[in-house]
């Protein structure tokens, strides 16, 4: 079993918490439905947040370099998130590559931070949650929803281009596809505070349960 099937074991095996996967297209609400968890008491764990502190530890970072051509993915001498994803989504190899180095060390830092709260409720936003097969180390699966073309308009009010938008959903499932393997769709086509109530709903039933 590799370092990443292992952590993924460990996070399944959480004892005690109702533990979550939030997931969704881009642009679909992830960061706001993530705050409203926060709201109702949850543990709430950016797998993005921890992407970005798991690719600047010495040991990513160095790796990371003798892969890729440094004048490639460096800006004044630091490791440029967008360049780097430029790379990545434009080879299917190097992307693959660059998640065994990162996947182990996000599940491995995402248990301690569950383990080590109080909460019941834990909740993981992970946007290739379903593309890295996460799915079984949750007791539940969240998708946010919404239509395509209302999904590209928040992405370009974002400051992304067109062609940007494009290229990061055809690295990612469709989708329709996501909504069919989720445990649970939320639609997120509305108002913000529509979908902190249902996220309120959620939460108080998931602790009813505890």
């Amino acid at each position: 079993m590799n370092k990443t099937e292992t952590w993924k074991k460990r996070l399944a095996g959480i004892k005690g918490k109702a533990v979550l996967g939030l997931t969704g297209p881009i642009a679909s609400g992830k960061s706001l439905a993530l705050d409203y968890f926060r709201r109702n008491g949850a543990c709430c764990v950016s797998a993005d947040a921890l992407a970005a502190e798991v690719l600047t530890s010495p040991a990513c970072y160095n790796r990371i370099l003798r892969k890729f051509s440094p004048d490639k993915i460096l800006t004044n001498g630091s490791l440029d998130k967008k360049r780097l994803a430029a790379e990545v989504f434009n080879s299917s190899a190097k992307r693959k590559w660059l998640e065994a180095l990162l996947h182990p060390e996000i599940l491995k830092r995402t248990h301690s931070l569950i383990t080590k709260s109080q909460a019941k409720i834990a909740v993981v936003e992970a946007p290739l949650l379903f593309e890295a097969g996460l799915q079984d180390c949750f007791m539940l699966t969240v998708c946010l929803a919404a239509p395509g073309r209302l999904l590209e308009r928040r992405a370009l009010k974002r400051g992304w281009s067109r062609a940007e938008y494009r290229a990061r959903v055809k690295a990612q499932l469709k989708a329709e596809r996501k909504y069919d393997l989720a445990s649970l769709v939320l639609d997120n086509s509305g108002r913000p505070d529509e979908l902190g109530r249902k996220i309120g709903f959620l939460c108080d039933f998931l602790k009813q349960l505890k």
